[in-house]
């Protein structure tokens, strides 16, 4: 690595999948047809991918494996990149929620990392677990071009993490991730083996 080398990844949301008004976690509900064209939509152009990387979840899962097939390019399903965890209160209609622990699910909105009443992951552990898997990304994938299919969840998760933003709740109330959403990361590393990323949202085609 003589003069340093570039990764590019592109974060992609999945699109409508069921369970609307759940709180879907680890609940491994299936993507829509809708959600299906959403994806296909939003990676028009990206025909130079090298690798997939997805979610073992449905909603992302059978959109990556339809993508790396048509790409001819391999594909890794990585539990790495699920969505967060929430326990007993996994796969619930969020008014069920409301009905049986408003004030204990309002408390935890309002910040998070004060405390784990669902029984689940821990939002502190979910955090570690995206920085492990984003470290263990550029060791195992340095100077490709990939595609990671995830979730909202662990792309604001990825964006506090690249962006050094507080431990707090404001930034999961301040970024809005549609269905189908993209971003990109392009993160050159030096001859050190520092590696410095930057996010790019809208998307520059190029590298």
């Amino acid at each position: 690595m003589p003069h340093g080398v570039y990764t590019r990844v592109d974060f992609l949301r999945h699109g409508l999948p069921d369970g609307h008004g759940c709180l879907r976690g680890h609940t491994d509900f299936v993507i829509t047809e809708t959600g299906m064209m959403q994806m296909e939509q939003a990676v028009l152009g990206l025909d130079d991918i090298e690798t997939v990387i997805s979610s073992p979840l449905q909603r992302c899962s059978h959109f990556a494996q339809s993508f790396a097939e048509k790409c001819r390019q391999p594909l890794s399903l990585n539990p790495q990149w699920m969505e967060m965890n929430f326990g007993d209160w996994d796969g619930q209609s969020h008014q069920s929620l409301w009905d049986k622990h408003g004030s204990t699910l309002a408390k935890y909105w309002e910040n998070p990392w004060l405390g784990n009443p669902h029984g689940g992951e821990s939002l502190e552990a979910f955090d570690t677990r995206i920085a492990k898997a984003w470290q263990c990304l550029l060791s195992e994938q340095l100077g490709k071009r990939l595609l990671v299919v995830t979730h909202a969840g662990v792309m604001k998760q990825l964006l506090r993490l690249l962006l050094e933003l507080p431990q707090n709740a404001n930034y999961l109330h301040r970024i809005e991730l549609p269905y189908a959403a993209r971003y990109r990361v392009t993160v050159f590393t030096d001859q050190q083996g520092q590696h410095w990323p930057q996010i790019q949202w809208p998307i520059q085609q190029q590298f």
